[in-house]
């Protein structure tokens, strides 16, 4: 799973149309329609020495949706448990997609069922204006919980002077906090900036690897059509264009205008076609394509659900999902079909 996971190439869809759900279109609610919208990124690691003030404009126009929930492309930290707990099934995803919390655990004295529980109880009495200490306590208890991206906002919202030791933050932790490493995450620079800029106190982790179970087990002969495919599309022109766009980025404009490009209704309709439906309709004794293309739905459809459960209690909210573009046309669509909420045009969002 993790070479499969690492050979898959951010692309973009914005899906125009979408199924009504068992309810039909629109149908009438109580209260205001919960408005989502959805912004297919790329990977800012992709870019060599991707400058994090390039986003400046891209947050700009973020900023004015004023988005209520934002959701990004992590595992929870109940899940990493999951898989930590169940290697048969989850090794690889476990080493690709999550930290073992075991020295944490150490230093801070809690579990993550047990940092959550307490990340729970502390926002549950949540004063309006914090101190500094209750600050970076819950930046330590959000750590603990391995929900990183959910510290960096409380680290975000402290004054410079108080991002310090103290109160469950020792060396160990300022160093995650400090994000001395130097790699650029949209996780970080996107979603944690832009929930700090807002005033919010957290995002929300609903990537979902427990479909991995599905291929834990399959033969050398998935693993090789596999490899095969990926490396056909590096050779395509799809590839090329992808690498040159990655490239194109140099400042503030030229990156909104790719997060423009890779948002447009239609922009990526053929990688759609050459990916999962190639996949689809490749033919073999084993029919792999349909097994990696079957596992690619089952993550979108849990992710999609993760998201949903953000806001289940926030009715009429408004809704942010920062994810790699390949699963935008699957969030969109799915979103779509959920009776009480709108879809929000990303395109319209970036003019």
């Amino acid at each position: 799973m993790r070479k499969i996971a690492a050979a898959a190439i951010a692309v973009a869809i914005a899906t125009s149309a979408h199924a009504a759900g068992p309810l039909g279109k629109g149908p009438p609610i109580a209260g205001d329609r919960t408005k989502v919208l959805t912004l297919g990124t790329f990977h800012l690691g992709e870019v060599a020495n991707f400058d994090p003030n390039w986003l400046a404009l891209l947050l700009d126009k973020l900023q004015a949706y004023h988005p209520d929930v934002i959701t990004v492309e992590a595992v929870s930290g109940e899940q990493c448990a999951t898989m930590k707990a169940n290697p048969d099934l989850y090794a690889d995803a476990f080493e690709s997609y999550c930290w073992d919390l075991t020295d944490i655990e150490k230093a801070t004295g809690f579990s993550t069922a047990a940092a959550n529980a307490e990340i729970r109880k502390t926002l549950a009495s949540w004063p309006g204006d914090p101190t500094a200490a209750q600050r970076r306590r819950l930046a330590m208890l959000f750590i603990a919980a391995g929900d990183r991206p959910s510290a960096q906002v409380q680290w975000l919202r402290l004054p410079v002077a108080e991002r310090r030791l103290g109160d469950g933050i020792d060396a160990g932790l300022l160093v995650i906090l400090q994000r001395t490493n130097g790699k650029k995450n949209e996780n970080y620079d996107v979603a944690a900036a832009l929930a700090a800029r807002l005033g919010l106190e957290r995002v929300y982790l609903v990537d979902d690897h427990s479909s991995d179970a599905a291929l834990a087990h399959e033969p050398k002969a998935f693993e090789d059509a596999q490899t095969a495919m990926f490396a056909g599309f590096r050779k395509s022109p799809l590839f090329a264009e992808h690498q040159r766009d990655i490239a194109s980025m140099k400042d503030g404009g030229s990156t909104l205008a790719y997060c423009r490009k890779i948002n447009a209704a239609g922009a990526q309709d053929a990688q759609i076609r050459a990916d999962f439906g190639a996949s689809l309709a490749a033919p073999g004794d084993g029919l792999w394509g349909r097994h990696y293309a079957g596992w690619w739905e089952v993550r979108n459809l849990r992710m999609a659900a993760n998201v949903r459960q953000s806001f289940v209690a926030r009715p009429g909210v408004r809704v942010l999902n920062i994810v790699g573009s390949s699963h935008k046309p699957w969030y969109d669509a799915f979103m779509g079909m959920m009776a009480d909420v709108e879809v929000v045009d990303a395109a319209a969002a970036l003019r």
